[in-house]
């Protein structure tokens, strides 16, 4: 197993980067590895590593996702944290093209961001990988120049906030009503407060949409009246809500939580209709993530005997979002790069 010496703190904002750390090593290794896989088995693709969009031989844009794996993470008796913020380095470094993992959250962040970490509170007793994962970005971040303080820790428990120093989402809804185009509402007041938002999902199927990944976590959990937007499953109300400015507008990254994958059941999950998958899936195109979510849901399903979500297409929600460029559903544009701890 992966075993990392401390990382060196930088003191408050000031963004120093930290010398070279053994945990830089492993997920430099990784990615050069990952690199040199990819450069193997897809014509064209290598000179893209470390972009989040690029172009294939043919001239057409396409947008990267990760998927990183580690066998280790998953323990008989919990996860193993330190694997897991390999993991997740990995992915924030892969996408922001930097060489360590300091440098690719500046990419993203800038100094005095208020960063919103958006979980998910449906099912997440039951799944139980996000106590560990909060813990693996807080430190990380707070490794890169981030201090908790500037974190707000959304649809998490008080005591998982009290152990990483995390603050609370303001509560309460924005008195304005906002029109999103397919309805209006009130948003969470907690959007006014931060200035950057990570989208932490879960991967799960859901008995409305089909599946629920990026752009569900966000839609439905800043509108005061979800159920009014269920119809049609979700669509076009998903993707028009999260096209929101006081949305999309702060979205810096998506990270799926792919420790852990309801393939069936879900939202609301049961022990027996989770797979333990060992992954984190990274991009900056939510559209693009849920749609390579999806596909891994259904190979589990598969495994299982079960029949895909996606054999009558792709849920309704997830072409609307693409048609208010909110992201691309196309699979010919979307390019999944997988790298293994």
């Amino acid at each position: 197993m992966c075993q990392s010496q401390p990382d060196n703190q930088s003191n408050g904002g000031d963004h120093q980067t930290p010398p070279l750390s053994r945990r830089d090593f492993i997920v430099g290794s990784a990615i050069a590895a990952g690199a040199a896989a990819l450069h193997t088995s897809s014509a064209g693709a290598a000179d893209r590593v470390g972009t989040s969009h690029g172009m294939d031989r043919h001239g057409t844009r396409q947008v990267r996702v990760i998927q990183a794996r580690s066998d280790n993470v998953m323990m008989p008796v919990g996860i193993h944290e330190e694997v897991l913020r390999d993991l997740l380095e990995i992915v924030v470094t892969r996408l922001s093209g930097e060489d360590n993992a300091a440098k690719a959250w500046q990419t993203f962040l800038k100094p005095d961001d208020v960063i919103a970490l958006k979980f998910n509170r449906n099912g997440a007793k039951t799944i139980g990988t996000t106590g560990s994962l909060l813990k693996a970005f807080v430190a990380s971040l707070e490794n890169a120049g981030f201090d908790p303080s500037q974190i707000v820790a959304v649809e998490v428990t008080p005591e998982l906030r009290s152990l990483t120093r995390t603050r609370a989402p303001v509560d309460g809804w924005s008195n304005k009503v906002v029109d999103f185009g397919s309805g209006s509402d009130q948003l969470a007041a907690w959007l006014d407060d931060v200035t950057a938002i990570i989208n932490v999902p879960f991967l799960k199927t859901h008995n409305l949409c089909r599946m629920t990944g990026a752009l569900k976590n966000l839609s439905h959990a800043v509108v005061k009246h979800p159920a009014r937007y269920h119809a049609n499953g979700c669509s076009p109300f998903i993707g028009d809500i999260v096209a929101l400015p006081q949305i999309d507008g702060k979205v810096r990254l998506h990270i799926a939580d792919a420790l852990r994958i309801v393939f069936e059941g879900g939202p609301i999950p049961h022990e027996d209709d989770i797979w333990d998958g060992g992954m984190l899936l990274g991009s900056t195109d939510p559209v693009a993530l849920d749609v390579s979510g999806l596909r891994l849901i259904d190979q589990v399903r598969a495994a299982v005997d079960l029949p895909p979500i996606g054999e009558a297409g792709l849920p309704e929600y997830l072409v609307a979002s693409d048609s208010r460029g909110v992201g691309t559903s196309k699979t010919h544009e979307i390019l999944l790069q997988k790298v293994k701890l």
